[in-house]
């Protein structure tokens, strides 16, 4: 679809399909819509190639990217929250692909497309792409309503530096483990890569800023009680990560 679009001038695509896929299974038995063996779950695959947007003068042109493809494929599986785990699979470009978690399981994959397989469509360039188990996607647990809290909650911004190894999902979980139940989240909003030394690769360590909010919803929350909150919560991360605040 994609190279038949290109070859008609048309350098935005977006597609998608829905369709089984057929794997080996033992424990499957035969049936009236099943084959013995043979395993047919639904999947739901989306492609995107070309610029983000429409040609205009209110936005820089760009290429669609990873972010943009994973923001698609976290409003197929909302309200429910997906995890992206860094890994490879063969049909994906190295390193520039995850597996989708949701609930602990893995419904699916989402990445740039292999070179092999660019090359072998004759493509200019990789199209972002992604493939879903269907029926992840049509689950949809109903909202509960929450009553609105009665006091205000306080936030803190903090400075931290995180060696590279350590993930965004594992910094937020250790930071969100806190006994006391204030922590009510953990936001990332600045992050800056520094070059390592000598200018080849990146360093050791990448500073990120993150917001963190705390409310206690029976009691006003004191300046002590924050900022205890807030030291027993960087010491956890610096014993658990290796995560060290980082001073002004």
């Amino acid at each position: 679809v994609l190279r038949y679009n290109l070859a008609r001038r048309a350098e935005r695509a977006r597609g998608f399909e829905i369709g089984r896929v057929y794997r080996r299974d033992a424990s499957v038995q035969a049936g009236a819509t099943q084959v013995a063996g043979v395993d047919q779950p639904l999947r739901v695959a989306g492609l995107a190639y070309g610029p983000v947007d429409e040609l205009q003068w209110g936005v820089a042109e760009r290429n669609v990217d990873f972010f943009d493809v994973k923001g698609d494929v976290q409003a197929l599986l909302a309200p429910r929250a997906a995890r992206w785990v860094a890994a490879e699979h063969p049909a994906l470009h190295p390193g520039r692909s995850a597996r989708v978690d949701v609930e602990g399981r893995a419904v699916g994959w989402c990445g740039e497309l292999h070179p092999r397989w660019c090359r072998l469509f004759d493509l200019p360039r990789a199209p972002m792409v992604f493939e879903l188990d269907l029926e992840a996607t049509l689950a949809r647990p109903v909202p509960q309503a929450q009553p609105v809290p009665k006091l205000q909650s306080v936030t803190r911004d903090v400075s931290l530096l995180v060696p590279a190894a350590v993930a965004h999902d594992a910094l937020t979980d250790t930071a969100m483990a806190d006994a006391s139940g204030l922590t009510r989240s953990v936001r990332l909003f600045d992050l800056y890569l520094p070059p390592a030394e000598g200018g080849s690769g990146v360093a050791a360590e990448r500073r990120m800023a993150v917001r963190i909010e705390l409310r206690d919803d029976a009691h006003t929350l004191t300046d002590e009680r924050v900022e205890d909150c807030l030291r027993t919560t960087l010491q956890r991360l610096h014993d658990t990560l290796g995560v060290r605040a980082r001073l002004a």
